[in-house]
């Protein structure tokens, strides 16, 4: 299968487990099948605007987690899997339809 994956970038905060409040920048990539009928750009545009609802927010404990918070935009973008990752600290999530 091919597939086509764009990028955004999203500052927010979270609290631990213990419940310290701290803030993270997530890079998050978001798949979809390859379609000559829908562009790179325009699935790039919607993830941005996607994104610009939890950037620089607090995340409610629902997203908090980078998995949680990938099967969100999966599921809302209809996206066929989303990689959420803290890359300068080797943390990695991942969601996808299988």
């Amino acid at each position: 299968m091919k597939l086509t994956g764009v990028s955004g970038v999203v500052s927010a905060a979270h609290r631990s487990r213990e419940g310290n409040l701290h803030g993270h920048t997530w890079l998050v990539v978001a798949w979809w099948p390859f379609s000559e009928d829908i562009s790179a750009e325009s699935r790039k545009a919607a993830l941005i605007d996607y994104l610009s609802f939890f950037d620089h927010s607090l995340l409610a404990d629902a997203v908090a987690w980078g998995e949680d918070l990938a099967e969100r935009i999966g599921q809302d973008l209809v996206a066929v899997a989303v990689d959420v990752s803290r890359p300068l600290e080797g943390i990695y999530g991942r969601w996808s339809q299988d």
